[in-house]
């Protein structure tokens, strides 16, 4: 039988003195650096959402569809959605006069 020993390491300082910091609000093991101070999660699940989603729900705002439908019909929340129209070049000229611009910035 064999095993396998996976070391943890912190990202920023490398160190390997770790303490278990209880859990994220998805169930993950978080852990604490104790030479930086520094929390994390453990064993991170990566992206949450897939290009393909993420380019039709840009698509969709780009077809005039309001954020807040978006929100409903997709199941993003607006201030993910706000983020993903911030990354694209030109948008943030856009998106200044928008009222939910205002209140994430």
């Amino acid at each position: 039988m064999l095993s396998t020993t996976i070391v943890h390491v912190c990202a920023r300082c490398g160190s390997e003195r770790l303490r278990k910091n209880g859990h994220a609000i998805n169930g993950a093991q978080r852990a604490k650096c104790l030479d930086c101070e520094r929390t994390f999660i453990l064993q991170p699940r990566g992206v949450r959402y897939a290009e393909p989603f993420k380019a039709q729900v840009l698509a969709a705002y780009q077809d005039r569809m309001s954020i807040r439908g978006i929100q409903r019909t997709f199941g993003v929340c607006y201030k993910t959605v706000m983020r993903w129209l911030g990354g694209k070049s030109g948008s943030s000229a856009r998106l200044q006069g928008h009222a939910l611009a205002q209140r994430a910035g």
